[in-house]
């Protein structure tokens, strides 16, 4: 399959508010639009767009708790059916948001929702729609992707993220470079809130998996894709699988850093977080 230029994962905290219910930065979508033009005017065409829900479905499948779905062998509530319902409704909804900023930037974006191509058992993604992808990219189009519910073939349903989805893709197209931009300047020793923290510029990765530094991560409580957590287990396997192949940078949408990181796979120190492999 042919590879593509650039994977960027646009972070849900770096496009909305993540606290409030469905609630966009409008300034910091711009931004990022802009910086896909440009990437795509670089002549960096054939790049993939994943993004976050951030406050769009987390709240509605929190409440419906979409992600737990049911046991095996038990019936599918109603609740759970409109839980499911409700927070793709506002997924798309977000979706919709970000690739009519995109087009209106001048960027030929196509949104793709991965709900009925994409499965999963538990949890685990048992059938990626990376035909219907590969079909978009090869005709001239830019994908836009997001994080979405999913059917599971165990418990019924699940919430796939966004960043299961982009490690699945870097699988598969062996992208230059996978970026993800973010709306702190990277990855901290702790939570960027707490005393003491500092960015981290460099993290290796051995064969194992393993990362140095360690990094002490949080999660938010309507957050039902894992938080920072999962985002880093993520880049760090992005890494690991490929061997180093497929380098990963992590920085703030809204900074110079943001755009060489994408056009160039570079970073300076102090601007953000860059993966590599190490082995031993």
């Amino acid at each position: 399959m042919a590879a593509v230029d650039c994977i960027v994962k646009l972070g849900g905290s770096a496009l909305t508010q993540k606290d409030q219910l469905e609630t966009l930065k409008a300034g910091a979508l711009q931004k990022a639009a802009a910086l896909v033009a440009k990437l795509y005017g670089a002549g960096e065409r054939r790049c993939i767009i994943v993004h976050g829900a951030g406050s769009f479905g987390h709240f509605q499948a929190k409440q419906h708790d979409v992600a737990h779905g049911v046991s095996t062998g038990s019936a599918v509530s109603s609740r759970l059916r409109q839980g499911l319902c409700l927070t793709r409704l506002s997924v798309t909804k977000l979706n919709h948001l970000v690739t009519d900023q995109l087009v209106r930037s001048g960027v030929p974006a196509v949104g793709i929702s991965p709900f009925g191509t994409w499965k999963t058992a538990f949890k685990n993604v048992s059938q990626a729609g990376i035909d219907t992808v590969k079909d978009v990219l090869d005709s001239g189009y830019v994908p836009i992707l997001h994080g979405d519910c999913a059917l599971d073939l165990e418990q019924h349903c699940c919430i796939l993220s966004g960043d299961a989805i982009i490690e699945i893709l870097a699988q598969k197209f062996s992208p230059r470079r996978v970026v993800f931009l973010t709306d702190v300047n990277g990855v901290y020793s702790c939570p960027p809130d707490k005393p003491g923290a500092r960015l981290v510029n460099y993290i290796t990765i051995g064969p194992d998996g393993n990362m140095e530094p360690p990094v002490l991560t949080s999660v938010l409580p309507h957050d039902t894709t894992g938080g920072v957590s999962l985002k880093l287990q993520s880049a760090v396997n992005i890494v690991s699988q490929s061997y180093g192949r497929i380098p990963v940078l992590i920085c703030k949408l809204d900074s110079e850093a943001a755009e060489r990181a994408c056009l160039t796979g570079e970073l300076e120190e102090g601007e953000g977080t860059k993966l590599f492999f190490k082995d031993i």
